[in-house]
């Protein structure tokens, strides 16, 4: 059997865990696995095809008392010992699970994780390295099949593992047995700290680990562990590919992204087969956070999907981490704010000839006159509108006669441009009549969150373009038509081709 530090440094290169000039944070609890860890990395770190550097932490969860602090002591010397830097945290996780209501392992769990991440960011370190090994991949993969895990549940943990920001879990011992990580002490002379709580049944873990491993072992299969580390690497192929795939359909499927809230096509999600729905919502919160909770899990994403498959066309759920999930007509929305709604748009006066900015985003309303024979046509319903000039003038200025002007001698025109109001009519190009506009939103599945975005262009008391939708019937150009106004939105920076223009502290830590 080759030396384990040579099948460390080979998984090393293999898995690509470490680069070169990293700084690596090692959690050292003082027991075998991560001691073992702390050397077998120390012996590695001079190389020259990979060198890199450690910082050693420590973390007491302030349960076992003085052992606890005896612990850390232990950790100090050591890290001293191979000349490298070491931090020490102090928590309280009997308060904090308390206070979150959590089991005793996942409030030290998410301590220990909060810990070494603050750590990490603040030392500018690239990886965190910890001691799980191929048994503990093991109990973990038998633990989730237990809660009747899905196919992620049964690949257990990585080899590295991304922990946002450019920060990563790496786990270097994941193929190597609790015995080899032994006989590794015992060859180099390590003398680790045990934790007795390790041997106590009442946590879930411990219990499966002494009683039904050993069982399972000893009555139905000896190299149990061995096998179901193998299966979740012969898993982890499959889900990866598979998580490529809802990656790529995820793209397909998503119509908006900004950093607090994106937005997928529900209709086209509903088309996917169910194993990718399933696979696109959960890369959807990681598009957000940057991983995916353990709180959202399967009846989280279930939730998702019923709300999809509701009649109503509206809905909306909240989950923890902030996630907030709404649908409106064929949109979903993932955000980490409330709904989001645009900031109320101001009246602005637009002088025709002329442009206006519109919001905070840069946009430009810009209007100018052109011949009716000069137009190009269709318009871009989306940017532009072609009006009737002397049909808006009328409408702007009530009771005021048209002299049959030309377009060389215009009259003065002002527009207002708004977001819409209470009571708020629109007459639709091509509609038999007029309508409320909010029925006009319903009918075109305007969702909620955009009709307050929509700017209005109002002449006198009456909407002639609701802005990227539709222009009013009244104002359309007809056979009579002598001069016709163009409005259009442009991006601030673009350059027009034609028409006008116008110049959390619940840590305490120790350092040696």
């Amino acid at each position: 059997m080759p030396a384990l530090v040579d099948v460390v440094k080979k998984i090393i290169w293999r898995e690509k865990l470490v680069e070169i000039g990293d700084l690596v944070i090692v959690a050292v609890s003082g027991g075998t696995d991560s001691l073992s860890l702390l050397h077998l990395l120390n012996d590695l770190k001079g190389e020259k095809e990979l060198p890199f550097s450690l910082h050693v932490a420590h973390l007491n969860h302030g349960l076992r008392g003085a052992v606890a602090q005896e612990d850390a002591e232990f950790v100090r010397k050591e890290a001293a010992s191979l000349g490298l830097s070491c931090t020490v945290g102090e928590v309280d996780a009997e308060l904090f699970r308390k206070q979150w209501r959590l089991s005793p392992e996942d409030a030290a769990r998410r301590l220990r994780y909060r810990f070494l991440v603050q750590l990490a960011r603040r030392s500018g370190a690239a990886s965190i390295a910890v001691g799980h090994n191929r048994d503990d991949q093991a109990e973990t993969v038998l633990l989730n099949f237990l809660r009747g895990t899905g196919l992620d549940g049964l690949t257990g943990m990585k080899f590295k593992r991304s922990l946002g920001e450019g920060l990563f879990l790496i786990r270097p011992l994941l193929e190597t047995s609790r015995y080899e990580i032994s006989a590794c002490c015992l060859e180099k002379g390590i003398s680790p700290r045990e934790d007795e709580t390790n041997i106590e049944n009442r946590f879930h873990r411990n219990k499966l680990r002494l009683e039904l491993l050993p069982l399972l072992e000893k009555d139905y299969n000896p190299r149990l562990r061995e096998g179901l580390a193998r299966l979740a690497g012969l898993l982890s192929l499959d889900n990866n590919f598979l998580e490529e795939f809802a990656e790529q359909r995820f793209l397909k499927l998503l119509l908006e992204k900004k950093p607090y809230f994106l937005v997928l096509n529900r209709e086209k999600l509903l088309q996917e087969h169910e194993a990718v729905q399933n696979r696109i919502l959960r890369a959807a919160v990681r598009k957000l956070l940057g991983r995916v909770p353990r709180e959202i899990g399967f009846k989280q994403i279930r939730a998702v999907l019923d709300l999809c498959l509701g009649n109503s066309p509206h809905g909306r759920l909240y989950f923890s981490h902030g996630i907030k999930v709404y649908r409106s007509y064929d949109r979903l929305l993932f955000s980490l704010e409330e709904f989001p709604t645009a900031e109320a748009l101001s009246p602005v006066t637009l002088e025709v000839p002329g442009a206006q900015e519109i919001g905070k985003e840069g946009v430009m309303l810009h209007a100018w006159f052109v011949f009716p024979g000069e137009l190009a046509w269709p318009p871009d319903e989306k940017k532009e509108a072609y009006l009737d000039y002397h049909i808006l003038l009328e409408m702007a200025k009530p009771g005021r006669q048209d002299k049959g002007h030309t377009p060389g001698d215009e009259q003065e025109l002002q527009l207002t441009i708004r977001n819409r109001q209470p009571g708020d009519s629109f007459y639709p190009l091509g509609a038999p009549g007029s309508k409320k506009l909010k029925k006009y939103f319903i009918e075109q599945k305007v969702p909620l969150e955009e009709r307050e975005r929509i700017p209005l262009v109002v002449a006198g008391k009456e909407i002639v373009w609701v802005v990227g939708k539709q222009i009013s019937h009244h104002c359309r150009i007809t056979e009579g038509t002598r001069k016709v106004l163009v409005l259009k939105i442009i991006p601030e920076m673009e350059d027009m081709e034609d028409g006008y223009t116008e110049g959390e502290g619940f840590i305490n830590e120790s350092r040696n």
